[in-house]
């Protein structure tokens, strides 16, 4: 199915990490050739008013949940966050929408590098290496975006 031809989705949501997960659900062998993955990622998206939460549980070569949280206690022992404000995310999803998967400058890597403008955030160093460890599969994870037809705009950005 095309993108053009999928509902528009808005970002962020459940939704929108669910049409990930199935996506990635529909290309087992992509994610396989990575290697197995065993992380909870939990997406903190700083809005203007105030920050969304998303955890997506990968356990061996599959993503195996999602769901909001209203806190970060909330999450799953271990869980590790990518936090960054909501344009950044907007510019890394358009970023692979337009180029089918993240350009250098759009990366996780890139973004996590220096802790600007993304961060990655762990109760200990051994939950901190899980994120660079699987970061491959959760870049594939994140480039299956360029497959979603997603709705980036927001109450605030038709406002302004």
């Amino acid at each position: 199915m095309d993108r053009k031809e999928t509902p528009v989705i808005h970002f962020p949501s459940t939704e929108w990490f669910l049409a990930l997960k199935t996506l990635m659900e529909k290309d087992p062998e992509r994610y396989r050739r990575l290697g197995t993955v065993d992380v909870a990622l939990v997406a903190k998206i700083d809005g203007p008013r105030a920050s969304e939460l998303y955890e997506i549980t990968f356990r061996g070569y599959r993503c195996i949940g999602v769901r909001a949280l209203s806190s970060l206690a909330e999450a799953s022992p271990g869980a590790v966050t990518l936090e960054g404000d909501l344009e950044t995310w907007r510019e890394m999803i358009e970023a692979i929408t337009k180029n089918g998967k993240a350009d250098l400058p759009h990366t996780l890597n890139t973004l996590t590098l220096a802790d600007v403008p993304m961060r990655v955030v762990a109760d200990n160093q051994l939950d901190l290496d899980r994120f660079y460890r699987y970061q491959e599969t959760l870049q594939e994870f994140f480039d299956e975006a360029a497959a979603v037809a997603t709705d980036l705009d927001t109450v605030e950005a038709a406002t302004a």
